[in-house]
């Protein structure tokens, strides 16, 4: 049985400005700090979940930089994210009832 790879976790400018725009609007909309803080920490520790496992996910069927991207689910979010070598890259965080097919389709290159 091959062994279980330890992969290198990097959130692109993209997944990191998901992330901050979701917490403001939380911020903004429930005025709820404690909330906000809460939803940082636990897609963060979603995403640092993927490892060792992240290509185990499910693939979108779209590529980016010649990479396959993949996706794992995360309460009401989508992960979305791409493996190259020993790291994983995660490209956008987006809420599952977006229309996410267009939003990654239009992904010319990952923005490190």
């Amino acid at each position: 049985m091959e062994k279980p790879k330890k992969y290198k976790i990097v959130l692109s400018k993209d997944a990191l400005e998901d992330i901050k725009n979701t917490k403001t609007y939380i911020l903004e909309t429930f005025k709820y700090r404690e909330y906000a803080e809460n939803f940082s920490r636990k897609i963060k520790m979603a995403i640092q979940a993927l490892s060792p496992f992240a290509e185990g996910y499910a693939e979108t069927g779209y590529t980016i930089e010649g990479l396959r991207i993949y996706y794992k689910p995360y309460s009401t979010y989508l992960i979305f994210f791409v493996v190259e070598g020993e790291t994983v890259t995660v490209i956008r965080v987006l809420k599952d009832r977006m229309y996410w097919q267009p939003i990654i389709n239009r992904m010319k290159k990952i923005d490190r």
